[in-house]
């Protein structure tokens, strides 16, 4: 059968791979049956030359120069992390920063604050803030599952926004695709490629409402769904991991214990700010920033992200490296040990990696991003309802492909003629808003996706429980988002009206999902730390006789909202967000 012409059917080959790894715990096995299926189909049901094929797709995706770069970029990420780990930088760090950061609450504010700086590419903040607050989470006995999910809910949301940063280089290179599928150009409709990504920051709603959610979750430590059990037992039993759960990475078992002779904060901080300094201007090189008439957003619009990185993870490895051995925490024969065990943190990733990849190229194969537009954007509703119809269109695409990049690539240049035939040119800001917002959503929940998987690795946390436990707060906000979309529909176009209502209804949504889930669990409303648990503070046997009221104060956890770190952060993510609507405006 002719590719791209499978219909309905394009949908097995993802679909499956995801039930299946949500239903079996098996990521790997999943995902190549995935593959398999996809293979399946195109050989026209000839299951030897289907696992023929499914080696070539395979071999072909790992062949793709942005591939290789990126697989032999997370070994030495891997190796970096194993010598900040072995070389005892973790413990300075804990001996420096640890009275400060005394609870799981003050770690998850943490890493969603440092999440911020770090807005010019979603890898660098998932591998820098991930290694920067894993062990500190650990100590405060905040769960390898939250921990992943501050990672993988602030880090997207804010290199899309920017203001500098790969993502919006993408995005604004699919938006100049869009133009040129709509036969127009900026001089004919009088809006730059640009200036419309500046105009659509706002109208990504789920954006917003996925990091405003990491903060108002973390500062309340208001949980629900899978990840109120996960906090409880990591409060209570101190176990950041589920049993017999399975992380990506495991530094301690794979690596060993980090050395106490002559611990530095040097062996902290020097590797990862090498790595963002070599990787931010490796990338403007690479871009052809250091050219006269090329300005810093066109360089990293033009630049190599795979190999930018890659040098600044060989830096970072190398740095790592030459402090371990300066200082004297370890010898070379140990060193060349730690490169081959933090080469091996990061297997099991690796080999998702390639079968995530591996699935999404056989969902292309099959045609199965073709199938859901020609499906959701054929359907003949009124234009006022294209922008529902767009993010939920990305947000299936994306689930199933497990590309935010690949969705935007395939809906952009349809949602741009679309919306500008349709409606006109107001509403081209809003349709390119909830397109990226939609793919990134897709991303979230996607067990396929490099990003979730990359979360799930630098957080040590097993890739499946990641992505439940993420799951409902990514619905939350996408529920929000469509209510807000519903409300455009039917004449309330403003996004100074709808964007504070999102943020409204969403902090409503989080309390009353807390305080159902918790009552209906007969756990906290609001976590306790585990130091009050451990002093007496909690009435843990009624909680564990079933008869504790969740919402009186023997049960829940006492917090000062006032404290430096909730202060500092709130007021780091409020100027953030002021940049980035300052930012917005230069498109009006």
């Amino acid at each position: 059968m002719p590719q791209g012409t499978f219909g309905v059917l394009s949908l097995v080959p993802p679909i499956l791979a995801i039930v299946l790894a949500m239903y079996t715990r098996q990521v790997l096995v999943s995902l190549f049956a995935g593959v398999w299926i996809g293979a399946l189909m195109v050989a026209n049901w000839d299951p030897i030359a289907a696992t023929a094929l499914s080696m070539d797709w395979i071999i072909e995706v790992v062949r793709e120069p942005f591939d290789t770069k990126f697989l032999i970029l997370i070994m030495f990420m891997g190796a970096g992390a194993a010598f900040i780990y072995k070389s005892g930088g973790i413990i300075a760090l804990e001996n420096w920063i640890g009275h400060r950061v005394n609870t799981a609450r003050d770690s998850q504010i943490l890493t969603w604050l440092i999440g911020v700086f770090i807005f010019f590419d979603s890898y660098t903040s998932t591998i820098v803030t991930g290694n920067a607050t894993r062990e500190l989470s650990e100590e405060n006995n905040s769960s390898r599952e939250m921990h992943a999910y501050v990672l993988d809910s602030t880090t997207s949301p804010v290199t899309t926004f920017g203001p500098v940063s790969n993502w919006i280089g993408f995005q604004v290179s699919m938006i100049i695709a869009g133009f040129e599928a709509a036969a127009f150009t900026a001089e004919e409709v009088g809006i730059t490629a640009f200036d419309l990504f500046l105009r659509s920051i706002p109208w990504n709603i789920y954006c917003f409402l996925a990091f405003f959610m990491v903060g108002l979750i973390s500062i309340t430590q208001r949980f629900y769904g899978p990840m109120l059990d996960a906090e409880w037992r990591s409060r209570k039993e101190k176990k950041t991991l589920r049993e017999d759960a399975t992380p990506l990475s495991d530094i301690t078992t794979d690596v060993g214990e980090p050395s106490e002779e002559n611990p530095t904060l040097f062996n902290f901080f020097a590797p990862i700010v090498t790595l963002l300094v070599v990787g931010l201007v490796a990338m403007w090189w690479l871009g052809g920033g250091y050219q006269p008439n090329v300005d810093v957003a066109t360089a990293f619009q033009e630049t190599d992200v795979a190999l930018g990185l890659l040098y600044g993870a060989f830096a970072f490895m190398a740095v790592g490296m030459i402090g371990a051995l300066g200082f004297g925490t370890m010898g070379l024969d140990e060193a060349s040990d730690t490169v081959i065990n933090g080469f091996k943190t990061m297997m099991i990733a690796a080999a998702i990696i390639i079968l995530a990849w591996s699935i999404g190229h056989a969902a292309e194969q099959v045609g199965t991003a073709q199938y859901i537009v020609g499906a959701m954007v054929g359907s003949g509703v009124p234009g006022s309802y294209l922008p529902l119809i767009i993010f939920i269109a990305a947000m299936f695409i994306a689930f199933t492909t497990g590309t935010s990049w690949g969705t935007m690539a395939i809906l952009t240049p349809l949602a741009i003629p679309l919306g500008y035939e349709l409606v006109g040119l107001s509403i081209l800001p809003v349709l390119m808003g909830v397109l990226f917002g939609g793919s990134i959503w897709g991303d979230h929940v996607s067990p396929i996706s490099d990003t979730t998987v990359m979360s799930s690795i630098f957080a040590g946390s097993d890739h499946i429980d990641h992505v439940n436990t993420q799951i409902p707060f990514a619905m939350t906000a996408a529920g929000v988002t469509v209510l807000a979309l519903l409300l455009y529909a039917v004449g309330v176009s403003s996004i100074s009206v709808l964007l504070p209502l999102a943020f409204a209804l969403t902090a409503v949504a989080v309390f009353t999902l807390n305080k159902l889930d918790a009552r209906r669990k007969n756990l906290p409303e609001i976590m306790p730390t585990a130091q009050e648990i451990d002093a007496g503070e909690v009435d843990v046997d009624a909680i564990e006789r079933g008869d504790a009221r969740p919402e009186t104060e023997d049960v829940n956890g006492t917090y000062d909202h006032l404290a430096t770190i909730p202060l500092v952060a709130v007021g780091v993510v409020v100027g953030y967000l002021a940049l980035v609507f300052a930012f917005a405006t230069l498109g009006s």
